[in-house]
């Protein structure tokens, strides 16, 4: 949060998807009722610290979200790292919508590797560029450092005990989806994706062995949100307050003009009855005045309640002058207010996805009536109602939540309107039969394949829409590799179609095409490892870049003009490289050396090696000095794989069958 004495900018939805400095995005996982390209690209590039363009040729998931089955899929060309998985079994949900709104990010420290943050992210508003633009929400965030957690205090095991609690919704709703593509793998590959989630799963377990206390984040699957209310607002304090804000971007419809919505009313009822309310507390209840539902015809009613009325307060500090939002969040906001002071003393905030509805709030998760909600209950320090000179902006309700103290109330029932009811959305995104194909091409043959064998009920569509010849193996392609392609299939009377990503022969999923290479820039694409390489995307033609390249980060590697030099140096920066390697990325090395030499297979000094000296280059790289001592045999599985990835580079250089140097055959 920025903060100075003319603005309070805290950061966007999007924004919080931003890695920390000296970090980057490693794995997440989000749910939530919708998303949408722009916005899903937009944090996946925040969160991994890559463009567009470099996530599209990286070819890995760096984000699983978890979406209501109505919302349309969205593709990873569209949004290159951000797999929007489908559910599998639309009939047997066990809520009325996925309405929860949860991301869980985890983060690697780019040097030291043994260093990683988690985020927690609760909002209450969807993945999209609308919440952004046009919506007045709210989010609720922390962050738990792994250093921290050799000696957590109190705050530390309280932040890790949200961090369980959320990691157990995630990993119930995964049950739900098809999350098969997150280990697409091909060719013997070991899927990045796979070993990064473990990964990050790894640092949960580690935050929840530590956690205690009752956790603050909470959702509705065995009991309903407000059910439990009272019990996390007990659990920082049990006093009384006299004031109760109320918020929704959607209140509950009613068929009766006269009868006020029963939920807020209920809210009430159940924090005096926990002795959590004064009997004659002061109640505001905040609307969008154009989509208040039953709001706008129960004035009166609610008025008889003890309850005012008022329009949802756009902090101007926040948006500037004359910003125009609407109100969607969901919050609830309690305290003491006293007339001769300007604290506001015992208060506690609720946010999350839970409207102020029955599905939404007032019942347990059903198929029939009950949404999937999550949320927060909090308690912050130090508010205060209004600003004077010895209060810093960051700590003024009005500044931090949506509503007023003593302003517009709304008394005339033609200052408000109804609005459209919840849409009703068709069902569009549900698993197909496979979930990935996989690309071989060798020769004259071009063809797509499932990791399955077992499944053959579907159809491959070609470009123009026309179905593709089976083959033994798979399904003809007789146009260049796709990122994803179109497949059909019979489910009872219909036959739907989806489009599904095409993993290709590095283990690249929905990835544009890999550039043929030379031996130099082979060495600069492996020169930051683990970073990814460099964007080359700016159009330049690269004529001066590599002078600067040969000091880059202290790596160099002179650029010869004979090829027996640049291969041999190449050889000897990748076994100084490679001998430094953590074991943990080790899978991650051998597929990015693969997939780098794989685009240098027609290079000068490659063909040269092969055509000329018929000598295999690739053999020092097998000898034991050249390796690290966790892979300096095959007897290990990280030395199996080395063996078995140089064995295709190898192949791919068609060097396989070659004396090795130094043979004295």
């Amino acid at each position: 949060m920025s903060i100075n004495s003319e603005s309070l900018r805290p950061p966007s939805l999007a924004q919080h998807f931003d890695a920390p400095e000296d970090y980057t995005g490693h794995f997440g996982w989000l749910c939530g009722y919708s998303a949408d390209a722009l916005f899903l690209d937009d944090a996946t590039e925040r969160f991994t610290r890559l463009t567009h363009s470099q996530r599209a040729h990286q070819g890995r998931i760096a984000l699983a979200a978890f979406l209501d089955p109505g919302t349309p899929p969205i593709s990873l060309p569209d949004a290159p790292g951000a797999a929007h998985l489908p559910i599998i079994d639309y009939a047997k949900k066990p809520f009325r919508l996925l309405h929860a709104k949860v991301a869980l990010l985890g983060f690697r420290h780019q040097e030291n590797h043994s260093q990683w943050r988690l985020r927690l992210l609760v909002s209450t508003g969807n993945w999209t560029r609308q919440t952004l633009e046009e919506s007045l929400d709210l989010i609720w965030r922390i962050d738990i450092a792994s250093e921290s957690l050799s000696n957590p205090d109190v705050d530390i095991r309280k932040n890790c005990a949200d961090i369980s609690a959320a990691w157990k919704l995630l990993e119930w709703i995964q049950q739900l989806f098809d999350v098969r593509l997150l280990n697409a793998s091909a060719h013997g590959h070991v899927s990045e994706t796979m070993l990064a989630q473990q990964q990050v799963r790894q640092w949960i377990n580690v935050c929840s062995k530590k956690a205690n206390g009752q956790p603050r984040f909470f959702d509705n699957r065995n009991k309903s949100l407000l059910s439990q209310l009272p019990k996390k607002i007990q659990a920082d304090c049990e006093v009384k307050r006299n004031y109760l804000a109320i918020g929704s971007g959607f209140y509950e419809t009613s068929d009766d003009q006269q009868k006020p919505p029963e939920v807020p009313l209920a809210i009430l009822k159940t924090l005096r009855d926990e002795g959590l309310l004064t009997a004659k507390s002061e109640v505001d209840l905040y609307v969008n005045p154009n989509a208040c539902q039953s709001i706008a015809t129960s004035l009166q009613p609610l008025r008889d309640s003890g309850i005012t009325v008022r329009p949802a307060a756009i902090p101007t500090i926040v948006f500037g002058e004359g910003a125009r939002r609407s109100l969607h969040a969901k919050f609830l906001f309690s305290a003491n207010s006293r007339d001769n002071s300007n604290a506001c003393t015992s208060s506690w905030v609720y946010l999350g996805s839970g409207n102020l509805t029955h599905p939404g709030f007032a019942n347990k998760m059903s198929s029939a009536a009950g949404n999937l909600e999550a949320g927060v209950v909090f308690a912050p320090k130090t508010l205060c109602w209004q600003k004077n000179k010895a209060t810093p902006e960051h700590q003024v309700v009005t500044n931090l939540l949506p509503i007023q103290r003593g302003g517009d109330e709304i008394r005339d029932v033609s200052k408000l309107n109804a609005g459209p009811g919840m849409d009703q959305r068709d069902v569009i995104y549900v698993a197909p039969p496979v979930t990935w194909l996989v690309w071989h091409e060798s020769d004259s043959v071009r063809e797509l394949r499932t990791n399955d064998s077992c499944v053959t009920d579907f159809e491959v569509l070609d470009s123009a829409g026309l179905t593709c010849s089976m083959t033994k193996s798979g399904f003809q392609w007789c146009e260049a590799r796709p990122r994803e392609v179109r497949i059909r299939w019979k489910a009872e009377d219909q036959n739907p179609e989806a489009r599904i990503p095409v993993v290709d022969q590095y283990g690249r999923i929905a990835a544009t095409e890999l550039p043929a290479i030379d031996i130099d820039e082979a060495w600069w694409q492996l020169a930051d490892f683990p970073m990814p390489p460099d964007d080359d995307d700016d159009g330049s033609d690269g004529g001066d870049e590599n002078e600067g390249k040969n000091n880059k980060k202290g790596h160099s590697v002179p650029i010869a003009s004979y090829p027996i030099r640049q291969m041999m140096d190449l050889i000897e920066s990748i076994a100084a490289k490679q001998i430094e390697v953590d074991e943990i990325d080790w899978a991650l090395w051998c597929n990015r050396l693969e997939q780098t030499l794989g685009q240098a297979c027609d290079s000068a000094p490659v063909k040269y090696f092969r055509d000329a000296l018929r000598l295999n280059p690739l053999s020092p790289l097998r000898h034991q000095s050249f390796r690290p001592s966790f892979a300096d045999t095959s007897d290990s599985e990280p030395g199996k794989l080395y063996d078995e990835m140089l064995l295709r580079i190898e192949e791919s250089w068609k060097v396989n069958e070659l004396s090795p140097i130094g043979d004295s055959k």
